[in-house]
């Protein structure tokens, strides 16, 4: 795993936190387990507990199956506990333009949720992205109802593509 400490924005700074990243199946069980306990926490029920809960981070077999379609990981670390996950990785959406080739996923988990770093921390894994996927199009998917993300997604930069089976889609482009 790769620390990207020195490309911090300053408000993770102030928080005390770092940012690594690995590849999905490298990322050291310890800290897969923390999200895989994480991923109940009530917020995250909330909105995306099907998925996470109840699929990719499941449990450990259910995580390392993700892990196996070449997803790309960023922790927001607070010493040794995870305080929230972004990840990357290839998947068309049929609703929206095929040049959106890459998925994105953020969670923040309680000690980081509610604290103003949702941005910040999308900002680093973007800028670092550009070294892995330079020019790519990026596009995500959220509850229709979760007015929190959308205002991130939208402060970020990230453009409204469509609505689809309950859930917003939105589109960005990372630069060269």
């Amino acid at each position: 795993m790769d620390s990207i400490t020195d490309k911090l924005p300053e408000r993770l700074e102030e928080e005390g936190l770092k940012v690594i990243v690995a590849q999905a199946r490298d990322v050291p069980e310890k800290y897969i387990k923390q999200v895989i306990e994480k991923s109940r926490q009530p917020h995250v029920m909330q909105f995306e507990g099907h998925e996470d809960a109840g699929g990719r981070f499941k449990d450990l077999p259910a995580y390392q199956k993700w892990a196996e379609k070449d997803r790309l990981v960023y922790l927001l670390m607070n010493n040794e506990d995870v305080g929230g996950i972004i990840w990357f990785g290839r998947r068309l959406n049929e609703h929206i333009d095929p040049k959106y080739q890459l998925t994105f996923g953020i969670r923040l988990y309680e000690g980081c949720v509610g604290k103003g770093l949702a941005v910040p921390f999308m900002r680093v894994t973007h800028d670092d992205l550009k070294r892995f996927y330079p020019g790519e199009s990026i596009w995500l998917d959220f509850a229709e109802d979760n007015i929190a993300a959308r205002k991130a997604y939208e402060k970020f930069g990230y453009i409204h593509l469509t609505e689809a089976e309950g859930r917003a889609v939105m589109g960005y482009h990372i630069g060269k």
